[in-house]
């Protein structure tokens, strides 16, 4: 059908409907909160590897030889009869992902392919890359840079969305492609081929993603923003920014890992390794997190103070996985200091601003250095001694 005929016979319902690639006869609906893409029958004018002049078809042959993989080149009519001209059917029966023709040929008409494969392996293929392919492959890699920035974050996004996104992740690191994902012709300048994943398994991450939505909603973030900085070292981080267009939010939690990544030094991890007292122990070094703005803690304004989901998240690049895993990190409750601002202000009878900070960080440095047991009455007792 034609996109344009298609888009009369939708035109007066509630589907939200998204036109920014209407050129290549391709539109988007969202229907509860999911994008699905509507294209016509299609045939490729001109590749440039990174996008394509293409024209309309009315012959699925056609519109089929210009698919990447033989799982995404089956039609249905509007009877339901399927046509399946390279048999991808049967390899989504087998969980086989192939090819449709050179592999080469079908990189070099759109470098994205090379991480739909990866995505699309972690479903379907039993069978590993061979290494020659691998080697062809790597040949064109640099290609990568030539990306919109776009297209890179909105499918890596796919990756991360993926229950067994891992295997993908296996697959990027075997093909090196790890190594050119950063690569950025907008800044050439500054991103370089590098060593790619700094991890030598996902465990991490894939717990993170498992249970650690909830904090991560909670933080405003999303889930290729936290997982990156497990992936790449920190000194990859403003070429990360750079590449997926990362917002202010998540550049200020950037800033706030840089803050914190030495904070591990200071941490006795032996004592983590003794069953009591262990949740107390976390709580301290989170609040130690909380007041981590500079090198000096006092005079810290709490509209300052790091969010509580920020710092559980930063956790996992201090301290190590086993502990936090057996903690259960995402659910333990921190608790709450008894003491208000208001508290201070009445009992101290002062109105400057930065002065209530001190008296309130004091007091607040008090419980916790007294494992959080204080009550509201102990507390202002001691603030009362210090004035």
């Amino acid at each position: 059908m034609d996109i344009l005929l298609f888009l009369k016979k939708i035109k007066n319902t509630k589907i939200k409907i998204i036109t920014r690639n209407i050129d290549y006869n391709t539109i988007s609906l969202i229907l509860n909160n999911k994008e699905y893409q509507i294209t016509s029958l299609r045939t490729d004018l001109i590749s440039f590897g990174r996008q394509a002049y293409v024209g309309l078809t009315k012959d699925i042959q056609i519109d089929a030889n210009r698919r990447d993989f033989t799982v995404n080149s089956l039609y249905l009519d509007v009877l339901g009869q399927l046509f399946d001209p390279f048999n991808g059917l049967e390899d989504i029966r087998k969980r086989k992902l192939r090819f449709i023709g050179d592999p080469i040929k079908r990189f070099e008409e759109d470098y994205l392919r090379i991480l739909r494969f990866c995505r699309f392996y972690a479903f379907f293929s039993k069978k590993n890359i061979s290494d020659s392919l691998k080697n062809k492959f790597a040949l064109k890699l640099n290609n990568i840079e030539l990306l919109s920035n776009k297209r890179m974050k909105d499918e890596l996004t796919k990756i991360f969305d993926n229950h067994n996104f891992h295997i993908s992740l296996l697959m990027i690191r075997k093909l090196d492609l790890d190594r050119y994902i950063l690569l950025n012709k907008n800044n050439r300048k500054n991103t370089k081929i590098h060593d790619g994943f700094k991890l030598d398994n996902f465990k991490t991450v894939k717990y993170i993603k498992t249970f650690g939505s909830n904090i991560i909603n909670e933080a405003k973030l999303n889930l290729l923003s936290v997982l990156m900085p497990h992936l790449y070292n920190f000194d990859q981080l403003e070429n990360v920014i750079s590449r997926f267009e990362l917002s202010k939010k998540t550049i200020a939690y950037y800033n706030f890992l840089r803050l914190i990544e030495n904070l591990s030094s200071e941490i006795d991890i032996q004592t983590l390794l003794v069953k009591k007292n262990k949740n107390i122990k976390i709580f301290k070094i989170i609040w130690k997190m909380r007041n981590k703005i500079d090198c000096v803690y006092d005079s810290v304004s709490s509209k300052n103070r790091m969010p509580i989901s920020w710092c559980k998240l930063g956790l996992f690049h201090i301290l190590p996985f086993f502990i936090l895993k057996e903690l259960d990190i995402f659910n333990i409750k921190m608790p709450k200091c008894p003491i208000k601002r208001d508290d201070v202000i009445d009992i101290c009878k002062i109105n400057d601003y930065k002065q209530i900070d001190t008296l309130l960080f004091k007091s607040e440095e008090f419980w916790v250095n007294n494992n959080f047991n204080p009550s509201l009455e102990e507390t202002l007792f001691y603030l009362k001694s210090t004035l």
